[in-house]
């Protein structure tokens, strides 16, 4: 069985936590912040105006020609694998020691596939960990609110260029949209259990980060990831293809959502998560 790269980062970031409890006052104020950032503040919104807005964000990427095709490219080119698990390595290694957010990781993976989707002509495994950490670094200008304590000053100058390469690779667009930035909608959508919502809330997050180690699943819309790990994670029993069809058509046509893709999603996620879900 795969690596489960989210639990691996959850453990990282619980020890990160623990081991705070003997250092200073600011790292011991840092992660109270972050755990309170992660546990209890939402992230995204619960109104249809923000949806579409999310989607737009989605569309001037894929005009910009900044989609994943990461598993279309490993199929010629297949040491881009081992250049992105070099990657998924030191982002969370080096993430969940510092105590950074899940967005913020699952960010920094984004970045490292929309890079590995384009650039690389030739194997790169002796840059992937400078990669990993530039890519990291980037998302944590993003999400992090709080100044992280990663320890780049040996390799600032390579950072920042490698920072500057991928920034200018993005055409200067930085905002890539998550699955996690959608889950706040999709609860008031699909967990109509009050009692289960934040049990909910916290499940859709852990099944979203355990997809960063599938480079298939990478490559899915935020918006259909999204909707399939909320799906999973609010409702007690496995759903059919039929009833994940009944959820979506209810909402908004304009959003033209491709419901094969979220039953496949669904399928997947349900494959891969079935230990941490109570579900029958």
């Amino acid at each position: 069985m795969a690596e489960d790269w989210g639990d691996t980062f959850k453990n990282l970031q619980m020890s990160a936590n623990e081991e705070a409890i003997f250092k200073g006052d600011y790292e011991r104020e840092f992660v109270r912040k972050q755990i309170f950032a992660e546990e209890f503040e939402d992230i995204g919104e619960d109104n249809e105006d923000y949806i579409e807005n999310m989607l737009k964000e989605e569309e001037k990427i894929a005009i910009a020609g900044l989609t994943n095709i990461l598993p279309l490219r490993t199929l010629s080119l297949p040491w881009l694998l081992e250049a992105r698990r070099t990657a998924i390595y030191n982002i969370v290694y080096i993430g969940g020691c510092n105590g950074v957010r899940k967005i913020t990781v699952y960010t920094a993976m984004i970045y490292v596939d929309r890079y590995l989707s384009s650039v690389p002509k030739k194997p790169i495994s002796p840059i992937a960990k400078l990669l990993a950490i530039s890519c990291l670094y980037l998302a944590c200008e993003q999400f992090e609110e709080y100044e992280c304590q990663i320890s780049t000053s040996n390799y600032i100058g390579s950072i920042l260029s490698m920072k500057y390469n991928i920034i200018t690779q993005f055409k200067w667009i930085v905002t890539f949209v998550t699955p996690i930035q959608f889950i706040k909608y999709f609860l008031s959508r699909f967990c109509r259990d009050i009692s289960r919502k934040l049990y909910a809330k916290s499940i859709t997050v852990e099944v979203i980060m355990s997809t960063i180690g599938d480079v298939r699943l990478m490559s899915v819309r935020a918006f259909v990831v999204g909707a399939a790990a909320t799906l999973l994670a609010s409702n007690p029993n496995i759903l059919t293809h039929e009833m994940i069809k009944d959820e979506i058509n209810a909402l908004p046509k304009k959003w033209l959502i491709p419901i094969d893709e979220v039953c496949s999603c669904y399928d997947r996620l349900l494959e891969t998560n079935k230990h941490r879900l109570d579900i029958s």
